[in-house]
C-alpha cells in the first residue's frame, strides 16, 4: 500500500511537470508570433511592413528595387549595342589580305644602298 502511494504521488508530480512544462512552451511560442505579428520597435505593425515590401516589388515611378532593375537592364542594353558598334568600326568582320606591290629591281637596288 505505501509504495503504491508513493508511485500514484511521484505519477501525479510528473504529470504536473509535463503539464507546466507544455503551458512554458506553448506560452514562448505565442510570445514569438505576438512579436513578429506586433508592434516592432519602431512602432510599425506587420501590415505596415508587408505594405513597405510590397512598394519595392511593383512599378511605380521610379524608386522601387522594380523600377531601378528595370533602369539597370536598359543601360546594359544601351551599352551592350554600343559595344558591339564599336567591334564592328575597329575589328573588321572580313579577313584583311595584305596586298604585295611589285618593286622593280632598280627601286630594290636603290633602297639597298
Amino acid at each position: 500500500m505505501p509504495q503504491e502511494v508513493i508511485f500514484t504521488t511521484a505519477a501525479v508530480i510528473t504529470a504536473i511537470g509535463v503539464i507546466i512544462g507544455a503551458l512554458l512552451a506553448i506560452y514562448r511560442v505565442a510570445n514569438r508570433i505576438g512579436a513578429s505579428i506586433g508592434v516592432d520597435k519602431n512602432g510599425r505593425t506587420l501590415a505596415d511592413r508587408l505594405d513597405r515590401v510590397e512598394h519595392q516589388l511593383w512599378e511605380n515611378g521610379g524608386s522601387s528595387l522594380a523600377d531601378r532593375v528595370n533602369t539597370i537592364e536598359a543601360h546594359a542594353i544601351k551599352t551592350t549595342a554600343e559595344l558591339t558598334l564599336i567591334k564592328e568600326f575597329l575589328i573588321p568582320t572580313q579577313p584583311v589580305e595584305a596586298t604585295k606591290t611589285r618593286r622593280s629591281k632598280k627601286q630594290e637596288i636603290k633602297t639597298n644602298i
